[in-house]
């Protein structure tokens, strides 16, 4: 129960820091971190996949309707949420079911999460950005934006599991 409600909290903060904080920092034009998706990556890794889409897409529908985006943040996180398991295939080398000997995010190694933090958010800046130009005309553009926000989404992310996963759950 007590997991449960770090959990909670982990989405309010997060949706807060994105909501307030990132989205009204003028980052530039081609600096957009989308560090939400950091809630579906710290999800353990023996959540129900329906729940994972679930959450997803919760957590996508908070950021549009605080953010007037009309169902982009939805689309993206659902994808993503959906891919979860994929993700986590081709980061780790093997399946990483209910049965695995995988339990949770702090029993992964550090290249592996590193892989995996950054190919969630791959995945999900790609599908945000390119449905947001909606242009193969400006893909030049679209794929230096996607590469910036990636990067910089990738390392606050990594920074904001590390925390939640080593010292928020393990205190």
């Amino acid at each position: 129960m007590q997991k449960n409600l770090l959990y909670a909290g982990a989405f309010i903060v997060l949706v807060l820091l994105q909501i307030f904080l990132l989205d009204n920092i003028s980052l530039g034009v081609f600096f957009h971190p989308m560090i939400y998706i950091a809630f579906i990556i710290m999800l353990p890794l023996d959540v129900k996949p329906l729940w994972v889409l679930l959450l997803s897409t919760l957590m996508g529908l908070t950021i549009d309707m605080l953010t007037g985006m009309q169902g982009l943040n939805v689309i993206a996180t659902a994808a993503t949420g959906f891919m979860r398991p994929f993700m986590l295939r081709l980061a780790v080398g093997h399946a990483t079911g209910a049965d695995d000997s995988v339990p949770s995010l702090h029993r992964l190694s550090t290249k592996h999460l590193a892989w995996y933090i950054a190919l969630m958010i791959i995945l999900h800046s790609a599908i945000f950005f390119l449905l947001e130009s909606l242009s193969l005309s400006h893909l030049p553009y679209t794929l230096l934006r996607l590469v910036l926000s990636a990067a910089m989404a990738t390392l606050m992310s990594w920074y904001i599991v590390k925390l939640f996963t080593t010292k928020i759950l393990n205190r």
